[in-house]
C-alpha cells in the first residue's frame, strides 16, 4: 500500500479494535505504534509501505528485529503493524503473531527436503502448524546426516537413525522424543516406498503394542476436585466461564475437544439434556444436564459470556477479540492454574482436562457404578475401553486379571 492509503485506513483499523472488544490499554498501545510509524513515513518521505520498510522502522526506532522478537515487550511492539497490514489485506487478523519455525537444510539434502515437503507432508490433512513442526523435525535429521559425511540419502543406514535418536534423547522430554520418532518413522516409510533407502520406518522404529488395561491413569479425589472448583473466582466473567468448563468435565466427563465445540444447539433445555456428536468417535452422545452443570452454565450465559463473532458456540476466548475457543491447550493451561491456586499436588502426575475425565470414571467405579453405565457416560463404544479405569481401584482388579494356566 502507499502511505496515503495507510493513513486513510487508520480510523477503520482502530474501529475494528473497538468492535473486537480490545481493552483500552491495548488500543492505546496500537495507536502509539501506528502513529509513530505514520510520523516515521512522513519524515522520511516514504511513498510505498512494505515489510522491508516496517522492518527498518522497528530496527531504527525500537532496536527490534521484527522477525525474531527476543522478549514479550518486543512481541507487543511488533504486533500493531503486523495486524494492521493483515487487516488491510484480508479484512481480518490473527490474535497472535508468533515467529515461525525456520527450517534451514544443508544444500546437499535441500532438493530431497523440498520433495518431502511438497509431495509428502504438504499433502497430509493436518493444520499448518503441524506441517511446520514435521518439516522442522525432518530438517534437523537431514542436517545431522550432513555432519555424518553422508552425501546421498541412498547411503542411509539404520545405525545412522539410531545414533541420531541417541544424540537427541537428552535434549527432549519423553513426549517430544516420541513425536520425533513418529515423524521420522513416517518419513522413512515415504523414502522406502520411493526406493530411496532399503529399510522402512517401521523397521527403524518398530511398534510396541501395549495393553492399555495395564496403564495406570492419573486421577484426583472428589475432595481435590472440590478444592479446584472452590478456588475459581466466579465473581469475574472469566471465572464464571472457567467454573462451567471444570464442572462440565468433572461431572459429565466430556472430552476437551467436545467442550470447546459445544454449541447452543447442543443444549436441550426442555428435556435437560446435552446432545452432541463426539469429535473423537463421530458417535452421538446424550448426557443429562444435571444441576452441577446447569446452574454454572446459566450463570455464565447470563452474566459472564462475552459477545463473540462465533455466535453458535457457547465458549468464547478469555481475552479480546472474542471468538470461539479453538485450542484445547487454552483449557489445559486454565485448569493447571486453578490446580496451582487450589494447592492440588500434581508433581510427577498428569494434570489438565483429561485427568478430570479419568477422575470421574474412577470415582464412579469406586462407588460401584456398573461398567456399562460408565461407558455410556464417557461415550465409549465398548466397555472394554472403560475397563482401563478399574486399574486404579484395587477392589476391582480381579475383573481384569489374565487367565494364567496352572503349572503342574
Amino acid at each position: 500500500m502507499d502511505t496515503n492509503e495507510f493513513i486513510d485506513f487508520i480510523p477503520s483499523f482502530f474501529e475494528k479494535l473497538k468492535e473486537d472488544h480490545m481493552s483500552q490499554s491495548v488500543i492505546d498501545t496500537n495507536k502509539w505504534v501506528i502513529n509513530h510509524f505514520k510520523k516515521y513515513c512522513l519524515q522520511n518521505n516514504i511513498q510505498e509501505i512494505n515489510m522491508q520498510v516496517i522492518k527498518e522502522f522497528y530496527s531504527k526506532q525500537y532496536d527490534v528485529d521484527i522477525y525474531n522478537p527476543m522478549c514479550p515487550v518486543q512481541t507487543v511492539l511488533r504486533r500493531p503493524l503486523l495486524i494492521f497490514i493483515e487487516y488491510f489485506e484480508t479484512g481480518s487478523y490473527y490474535k497472535t503473531h508468533q515467529k515461525s519455525v525456520k527450517t534451514k537444510v544443508d544444500e546437499k539434502f535441500f532438493e530431497l527436503f523440498l520433495e518431502i515437503q511438497n509431495d509428502f507432508i504438504n499433502t497430509q490433512n493436518i493444520v499448518f502448524k503441524s506441517k511446520e513442526r514435521k518439516l522442522w523435525i525432518v530438517a534437523q535429521f537431514l542436517n545431522y546426516l550432513s555432519t555424518c559425511d553422508i552425501h546421498s540419502i541412498t547411503n542411509l543406514e539404520i545405525s545412522h537413525v539410531s545414533n541420531y535418536i541417541n544424540k537427541v534423547s537428552d535434549q527432549y522430554a519423553p513426549e517430544s522424543l516420541r513425536i520425533q520418532k513418529t515423524v521420522l518413522r513416517e518419513t522413512l516409510d515415504y523414502l522406502y516406498n520411493k526406493s530411496y533407502i532399503n529399510f522402512s520406518g517401521r523397521t527403524a522404529f518398530p511398534f510396541i503394542k501395549k495393553d492399555n488395561r495395564r496403564k495406570l491413569l492419573t486421577t484426583y479425589t472428589l475432595e481435590e476436585i472440590t478444592k479446584i472448583l472452590n478456588i475459581i473466582d466466579i465473581s469475574s466473567a472469566n471465572g464464571k466461564e472457567m467454573y462451567f468448563i471444570v464442572s462440565l468435565i468433572a461431572f459429565l466427563g466430556l472430552r476437551v475437544g467436545d467442550v470447546i465445540n459445544l454449541k447452543f444447539d447442543n443444549i436441550d433445555w426442555e428435556n435437560n439434556q446435552i446432545n452432541i456428536v463426539q469429535q473423537k468417535t463421530n458417535q452421538s452422545l446424550t448426557l443429562p444436564l444435571i444441576d452441577e452443570v446447569k446452574f454454572p452454565l446459566l450463570d455464565y450465559l447470563k452474566n459472564g459470556r462475552h459477545p463473540s463473532i462465533d455466535k453458535d458456540y457457547i465458549l468464547t476466548t478469555f481475552y479480546a477479540p472474542y471468538t470461539r475457543i479453538k485450542s484445547s491447550s487454552t483449557i489445559h493451561r486454565a485448569i493447571t492454574r486453578a490446580m496451582d491456586l487450589a494447592g492440588v499436588n500434581y508433581e510427577g502426575k498428569h494434570h489438565g482436562a483429561h485427568t478430570l475425565r479419568h477422575s470421574l470414571a474412577t470415582n464412579m467405579v469406586n462407588n460401584n457404578v456398573p461398567i456399562s453405565a460408565i461407558s455410556q457416560v464417557l461415550g465409549h463404544s465398548s466397555s472394554r475401553t472403560t475397563e482401563i479405569y478399574i486399574t486404579k481401584d484395587t477392589t476391582h482388579l480381579r475383573e481384569l486379571s489374565l487367565e494364567v494356566p496352572y503349572a503342574f
